[in-house]
Order: C-alpha cells, then structure tokens, then sequence
C-alpha cells in the first residue's frame, strides 16, 4: 500500500499511521511488562492498583520494569515511525544538530524559572476537585515508593530509570515524533498544536495532582523544541526537572533535610507570577534566535521526478 517515506504522505495519514504504531506497541508493551512483573514479583502487574501499601521490594521491581516499558512503549514506537517517515530517522526526530552552548546555557535557566509558576500551578490544582482526589491515586504512590533509598547506589539508579531513560523516551515519542505529526497537520495553528501534545503527554501520566503543571511545563517543552529544532534542549530540561525530584529525595531519606518534601508547600502567588515573568523573557530569547521550524519531509518536486522510490515499503 505504501511504497514511499510516510512524509509524502498528508499529515493526516500520518498522524493515523502514528497512532497505529503506538497502539501495537502499547499493547505489546503491557503484555511484555505483564509477564516480565509477574515473573518477577509473583502477582500480576494490574494487581498493584488495589494495594494500599507499596513495599520497597515491590517498588524496586518496578523500577527495574520502567525502562523496559518506556522503551516498548515509547521509544520504540517512535524510531519506527520515524524509520519509516524519513530516509534519516535521527534528522526526523530532530537528534542529529549540534549542541549550541548558549541554548544550552539558557535552557538551564529556563528549567530554574518555571518551577516556581509550575508549583503555584499545583497549589491551583488542589481547588479542583476532579484534580485533587481525597486520597492518594495510585500513581502518587507508586512515585513516592519508588523514590524511596538514602543510599548513593539509589540515587544513581533512580537517575537512571527515574530521570534519564523517560527523559529520552518520552521527548522522543511526544516532542519530536507526536509534535512534527500535528504541527506538519496543523500548520497555520502550531501553538494549538504544542497544547495539544503538552495535554497528551500531562495525561500520559496519570497523575490527576500533577496535571496542570505538566500541561505547563510539557508546553514549555514544546517551545524550546519549535524554536531549536534540536530535541537534546527539551531531554535536557525534562531530565533536569526529574532529577531534582530524585535528588531532593535522596538527600530526605538521609535525614539531611530540615523538612519534609512531600508536604504540600504554599507559595506566595507573587513568587509565581515572578516565575512566569522571567519565563516568558527566556521564551522570548528562544524566540529571538529561533530557527524556522519547517517539517521534515521528502521533498516531492525530487520524488516526482523518479521513476522508482529506492525506500523502504511498508
């Protein structure tokens, strides 16, 4: 049916074909991590939705799963959308630019400055009753169970399975693959697109407490993405805000912590508004020195003009 680059195709196709490729490997995922678990812990995986309690075994097991099912479920999905998207899949995924130190430097400076909004933003949630459950959801759980070990052999774990592979994984499912569908899709709107993409990946997690400041910050993700080109900025940012939750952990359960960083904390709304002043001023750097976005795609005035495609079929 498909014997071209799916960037030939109208986005629309696309964003089909995309969906299709994240479902087989969805469920291939879950039905891989279902069997893994259960091999390794003795119960099934759906089972830990009606715990009340997460032991520290249980916790590191599935830590020790989340790579596996990032990987499944997103990264690969993704490198094969873009294998068969684009002649060059690092290109398509926007992977293959080279580091620029002062986007680096400023996006760094970015991460600093939206926290304080991204806090006041979760402090808004709470007014929300759909977004703040009178318990605990499971998800909330599973993530304080899982940050759990004071020793430097957890930190360094978690960095890698908490922080560092969904860091990967996740931007290159839903900035660089899922973004460059929709904003190919939905070129005279693309901010509408972003928000689009910053709402899927807010719900991916299914985290009802964090909705809002992931909406936020997965926004944010998308900016710096539109602006570079360059996915490494956004892995970055979202690496940096993963590790300071691990960190902050890590050095609690050391008891070196004058306080507890699971109570609720209350900012005052100044310091948010403050937070998104200098955001939207690092924005409007990015902005500055933006590179045209343009849409990965096979040229087709090239492709016309050949008699046969020399590319991969699907």
């Amino acid at each position: 049916m498909f014997n071209r680059y799916l960037t030939y195709y109208p986005a629309a196709i696309q964003f089909v074909l995309l969906c299709g490729i994240s479902s087989m490997c969805l469920i291939l995922g879950q039905y891989a991590s279902g069997l893994v678990f259960e091999k390794m812990a003795g119960i099934p995986l759906t089972s830990i939705l009606s715990l009340n309690e997460i032991s520290p075994q249980l916790a590191y097991q599935i830590k020790l799963l989340q790579p596996f099912t990032q990987v499944l479920c997103l990264l690969l999905p993704a490198w094969l959308f873009a294998y068969f998207a684009y002649p060059v899949p690092l290109k398509y995924l926007g992977a293959g630019k080279n580091i620029n130190f002062h986007f680096l430097v400023f996006a760094v400076l970015l991460f600093a400055a939206a926290l304080p909004f991204s806090s006041l933003l979760e402090e808004l949630s709470r007014l929300v009753p759909m977004l703040n459950p009178k318990e605990p959801d499971i998800q909330d759980k599973l993530y304080t169970a899982m940050l759990k070990g004071g020793k430097v052999s957890d930190l360094l774990f978690n960095t890698l399975v908490i922080c560092l592979i969904p860091a990967i994984a996740e931007e290159f499912f839903f900035r660089a693959c899922l973004k460059q569908v929709l904003l190919n899709w939905m070129r005279k709107y693309p901010f509408t697109a972003m928000m689009l993409v910053a709402v899927a990946f807010s719900a991916f997690h299914g985290q009802l407490s964090g909705f809002l400041p992931r909406v936020y910050l997965g926004y944010l993700l998308c900016l710096v993405y539109y602006f570079t080109g360059n996915i490494w900025y956004s892995v970055l940012i979202h690496f940096l805000n993963n590790f300071l939750i691990v960190f902050v952990a890590f050095w609690s359960e050391r008891g070196l912590l004058p306080f507890d960083y699971l109570e609720q904390s209350h900012l005052h709304w100044t310091i948010g508004i403050a937070s998104l002043a200098g955001t939207m001023a690092l924005i409007y750097y990015f902005y500055k020195k933006r590179v045209v976005f343009v849409p990965v795609e096979i040229e087709k005035e090239n492709e016309a003009e050949e008699d046969a495609w020399p590319g991969k079929p699907l």
